[in-house]
């Protein structure tokens, strides 16, 4: 009885102490997950008609090609790139001076998308974040950022169907 024990017993050492060099070889193969580049670009574009509509808008072109550089990068960069996305999203919303677009239903993406640009400026400053904080954020804000597109989208698809149909003109009682 006592040897069959003694078999269990050392056993069981066995296979525990195997089973933590196995866990060690795992970790040691894992990638670091803060550089690895991931891809965010599925968020809805500015039509060639909506652009021409708001060609004199500099400042959302600038964010725009500013986004557009953050498409594919690491949490690492876009942390590092965060600061500068907050200072070009405020020049976005105080540099909005043009008049379709000045409705509350737009003022409104764009306060979120700055809330969602200044929670990601705000991610630099705590030390333990994790990378799928990170770019859960990031695709908050690239979603955002797209709500934005498709609403200049929509006002100037409105505006261009009322001028089609002179719609003016059907109401017009005069």
């Amino acid at each position: 009885m006592r040897y069959f024990l003694f078999i269990f017993f050392s056993f069981l050492l066995i296979s525990f102490s195997c089973q933590k060099k196995d866990v060690k070889k795992n970790e040691a193969v894992k990638k670091p997950t803060m550089d690895v580049v991931i891809k965010n670009s599925k968020y809805a574009r500015l039509d060639d008609a909506s652009s021409k509509e708001i060609k004199l808008w500099k400042e959302y072109f600038i964010t725009a090609d500013f986004l557009q550089k953050l498409e594919k990068t690491t949490p690492v960069e876009a942390l590092n790139n965060a600061i500068e996305l907050k200072k070009l999203t405020k020049q976005l919303k105080d540099s909005l001076n043009i008049k379709t677009l000045k409705t509350p239903a737009f003022k409104a993406r764009v306060n979120v998308f700055e809330n969602e640009v200044l929670r990601l400026a705000d991610m630099t400053y705590i030390p333990a974040i994790t990378a799928t904080e990170i770019n859960t954020q990031l695709a908050k804000v690239f979603s955002l950022y797209g709500s934005m597109n498709t609403k200049i989208n929509t006002v100037y698809a409105k505006q261009r169907f009322d001028k089609a149909i002179k719609l003016d003109s059907l109401f017009n009682f005069k």
